[in-house]
């Protein structure tokens, strides 16, 4: 009877009748009740679809909502236009469960990954200690077979020493019981006699005997001191290993050009190409110091204090390209740009813009500042200006035109390192400043809130850069350069015996040559090539 009653009926004969042990699940059910249910009368069944508003509606919606639209027609009636098939919709939700189901095995290869890094740092852990202890054992060696040989050296000085002074007691205490035994059982002519036989020859014996050995008494003796290197060593060695952040695909091996990618800076090293003597030129007297560069293309632009001026040399060449003379001393030139520049003059409390036109050096603009600036760097990300006002403890940003946004606001520590720090870098893709610390012997890196994210611990720190990769490099005033990486952690020493006193350090635009400059008694600018 209900099949009859479905077939006769033209809206309920597309209804699906199944008998009743095939009835589906009671969700399922609900499943398709909801299906049916109109959107705004839940009680009511779709009939229509509304094509001008993309909706399903029941009658009482259709005549309600929906009477002056164009297209409203009964779901019966363009079924065999729709496509029932649910095949494509399958296989996209097989995709995506495919999809998930990788993303689930990625996440299961990534915490093996994460296990078998961690298991290699431990081994490397274990072997960086087993070699400390076979070097300590090898120095404890070392050091106790010398004392020991030292020991023997002195203690058979000290034998001889001593048999020498009891040889010369036992013959004193020989002749002092002669003397006893005569006035005892002698007359006062033995007396006399034995008093002039032991002063003729006995007595002075004795005495010169007695000079001789206190002449070489021991005095030899030892001492275990340290190297004065000793605790840079340690500070290296504490440094040696580091946990770096990194990011990687457990689906595929790296190819060898990102490798190399990732590694080049690491790698390379430094080789010395080209030096200037800035007193040869006459550029520098004895009251005279180079204090910061700048490479652009192939330039390099060096502020010199005393003399106040910005000289411009050419990188192939070692004469003066050009010079340009300043009212007052220009403590730092910073980059700014691909041709831009800003120089500070603290002592006007004033900074200049500048760009570098065909080797010349064209000042475009001049501002007065609320506080002296010794040195600012360029956010570039931000198109911002950070400036280093040492002397107030604080750290201003301004905008492009110079207006000041704000203040960071940092804690008092981090307000005496702003103090006793003259150089300022702001390391942008891990938007971080880095602070040169010369009388707290150490680098900075703050945020831009203000917070200390790291300390690294060198000897007098006089300049820093950044290389692409993110390493930092600090020019010390040993003639060292550290290189660390993003999060303060050592990662070698680029020793460069040629150097003292580095003020200043820059990369050229292609991060393969590096310029230092400084020096105390003979100030220099030298250029290194990466190999």
């Amino acid at each position: 009877m209900c099949k009859l009653d479905h077939g006769r009926r033209k809206v309920l004969k597309h209804h699906k009748l199944c008998d009743l042990t095939d009835l589906p699940p009671k969700e399922i059910n609900d499943l398709l009740k909801s299906l049916l249910a109109c959107p705004n009368n839940e009680k009511e069944e779709v009939v229509y679809l509304c094509k001008d508003h993309d909706v399903t509606c029941c009658n009482k919606c259709a005549m309600a909502d929906h009477r002056k639209c164009e297209e409203v027609k009964l779901l019966s009636d363009i079924l065999h236009d729709i496509k029932t098939d649910c095949s494509g919709l399958t296989s996209v939700l097989r995709e995506i469960q495919q999809n998930c189901e990788s993303l689930l095995e990625h996440e299961r290869k990534h915490e093996e990954l994460i296990a078998e890094s961690e298991r290699k740092a431990m081994l490397l852990l274990q072997d960086v200690k087993q070699k400390l202890l076979d070097t300590y054992n090898k120095i404890e060696e070392t050091v106790l077979s010398s004392i020991a040989n030292k020991k023997k050296v002195i203690f058979e000085k000290i034998s001889v020493q001593r048999e020498s002074v009891c040889h010369t007691l036992n013959d004193t205490e020989h002749q002092s019981s002669f003397i006893e035994q005569v006035e005892k059982f002698g007359t006062e002519v033995h007396a006399v006699l034995v008093q002039r036989k032991i002063k003729k020859e006995p007595q002075a014996r004795l005495q010169a005997s007695v000079v001789d050995i206190g002449r070489s008494r021991t005095r030899s003796s030892f001492k275990c001191t340290a190297n004065t290197c000793l605790d840079t060593l340690l500070i290296e060695i504490r440094n040696s290993l580091q946990i770096d952040n990194m990011v990687c695909d457990v689906s595929e091996k790296r190819s060898d050009s990102a490798i190399k990618q990732t590694s080049i800076y690491a790698e390379r090293s430094l080789q010395f190409q080209s030096e200037i003597s800035l007193d040869e030129m006459k550029l520098i007297n004895s009251n005279n110091n180079p204090y910061s560069c700048i490479w652009i293309d192939h330039h390099i632009v060096v502020a010199l204090d005393t003399s106040p001026s910005l000289v411009v040399f050419h990188e192939d060449h070692k004469t003066v390209l050009s010079m340009i003379n300043c009212k007052s001393m220009p403590w730092s030139v910073s980059k700014t740009g691909p041709n831009d520049m800003v120089i500070t003059f603290p002592r006007q409390r004033k900074i200049s813009f500048a760009q570098l036109r065909h080797g010349n050096v064209h000042l475009v603009a001049q501002m007065t500042t609320n506080v002296p600036y010794k040195d600012v760097a360029m956010d570039t990300a931000l198109n911002q200006y950070i400036c280093l006002a040492n002397t107030e403890g604080q750290i201003e940003v301004l905008n492009n035109d110079g207006i000041l946004l704000h203040t960071l606001d940092v804690s008092p520590e981090i307000k005496n390192c702003i103090t006793s720090s003259h150089h300022i870098v702001v390391h942008v893709n891990f938007r971080i400043l880095l602070l040169t610390d010369k009388i707290f012997n150490k680098i900075t890196a703050i945020n831009f809130h203000g917070k200390t994210l790291f300390e690294y611990q060198s000897n007098n720190p006089l300049a820093c850069a950044v290389d692409p990769s993110g390493d930092v490099y600090v020019a010390c005033l040993s003639g060292n350069i550290h290189q660390i990486s993003p999060t303060g952690q050592y990662k070698r020493s680029l020793l460069l015996k040629e150097i003292d006193f580095p003020r200043g350090l820059c990369f050229n635009d292609t991060n393969d040559k590096l310029a230092i400059v400084g020096g105390l008694d003979k100030c220099y600018l030298k250029l290194y090539k990466y190999i």
